[in-house]
């Protein structure tokens, strides 16, 4: 399983480090165009990284920009790509161990990524692969919602459905509440009034007064999954939006309160409540509802058909 999750003091460094691009810039051969789009050269060094060992952080920047965090052990790799037209990126990279630098793991990246470019076999991109493209190409419909209650914060996370503005997300943190803030893809914060909130399924509808280029298409998605099937959830834990996390359907569907859950080993984190998981092919397949007391990585998602469900009834 990739496991990937975030991590605080290594965020915040790497905040400082885009901040000073022009300096870290400077740095001979640490930064590389390629002729890929951003979402597969992503796809390409998540997948590296990951082969290697490294647990990897994702986090999604302005103006297109994803940042990659990775640590194993003493290691650590700071990569940040940005788009510089449809077909072309720029990585930029540093890698320490013990907090020093080594130009020999960053010739060992450029050397993965030429080689890609160049047409590697179909064996090697599946092993590769990471991320898949069709998993990355919904990210700009997840939106982080954040409101107060009783003077307390409070984050999750949630998805776009329509043009119109609405978003779905989960209903157990927003009881007693009529507003919330809802964080877009490219850094906006709008309002957002409840539409509905349904506790029994866990669900609730948002809308915003914007319309919305891209959402995720409830009517394109899919309600069975198998045993062992791998899926990736979308979301905002710890307020780090565009993280991605992938986990695997280890168990058959249960039914709470006469309504089914799936079980997952996945990681989910606080705000991960709400994020949309997608299937290899990018359909959404659930939404994540919670994670089981104790673990984080026992977790459970509330199917396709029941969000299908909320939403007619909702709309009718």
């Amino acid at each position: 399983m990739i496991r990937i999750r975030p991590n605080k003091p290594l965020f915040l460094v790497l905040s400082f480090v885009l901040i000073s691009v022009p300096l870290f810039a400077e740095i001979e051969g640490s930064v590389k165009l390629y002729p890929l789009p951003v979402t597969e050269l992503e796809g390409v060094v998540f997948g590296w990284l990951t082969h290697s060992g490294f647990e990897v952080c994702r986090t999604s920047l302005k103006m297109g920009q994803v940042q990659l965090s990775a640590v194993k052990g003493k290691e650590n790799w700071q990569i940040f790509l940005r788009p510089r037209s449809p077909l072309a990126s720029e990585v930029q990279a540093g890698y320490s161990v013990d907090e020093q630098p080594d130009e020999a793991q960053l010739q060992k990246l450029w050397g993965y990524i030429s080689s890609y470019t160049k047409g590697p076999s179909v064996e090697e991109q599946d092993a590769y692969q990471g991320i898949p493209t069709a998993v990355l190409s919904q990210i700009e419909s997840v939106v982080c919602i954040k409101t107060k209650l009783e003077h307390k914060d409070i984050q999750l996370s949630g998805f776009i459905v329509d043009e119109e503005g609405l978003i779905i997300c989960t209903a157990h943190d927003l009881k007693g509440l009529q507003e919330v803030t809802a964080i877009l893809y490219d850094g906006r914060e709008l309002k957002g009034n409840l539409v509905k909130i349904d506790h029994r399924r866990d669900l609730a509808l948002v809308h915003i007064n914007s319309k919305s280029n891209t959402f995720i298409s409830l009517a394109e998605g899919r309600n069975l999954l198998g045993m062992g099937e791998r899926v990736y959830s979308v979301g905002c834990p710890v307020n780090l939006r565009g993280t991605v996390h992938t986990g695997i359907i280890n168990g058959p569907p249960r039914r709470v309160d006469d309504l089914p859950l799936w079980q997952v080993n996945m990681a989910i984190y606080p705000g991960s409540s709400g994020s949309p998981v997608f299937d290899l092919q990018g359909n959404i397949v659930a939404i994540v509802k919670g994670r089981y007391r104790g673990t984080n990585s026992v977790g459970f998602l509330t199917p396709l058909e029941t969000i299908r469900e909320f939403l007619r009834e909702t709309l009718q």
